[in-house]
């Protein structure tokens, strides 16, 4: 059994997750910065870990 070329279809969705988690920590962040929210800020820092450990298990 060969893998066909390129990435598969789960790769893409993995990759999209972690772009959506990143894009989403960034806006918290900024959010929780902007109006001095602690709370923003966390939820913000965890979605960014969440990102990268995804990433990080998930090679492909």
């Amino acid at each position: 059994m060969s893998r066909p070329v390129g990435r598969m279809a789960a790769d893409h969705r993995v990759r999209r997750a972690c772009v959506t988690l990143a894009v989403g920590a960034v806006a918290l962040c900024a959010a929780g910065t902007a109006d001095a929210n602690i709370w923003l800020l966390g939820a913000g820092a965890w979605l960014l870990i969440a990102a990268v450990l995804l990433e990080l298990v998930y090679r492909p």
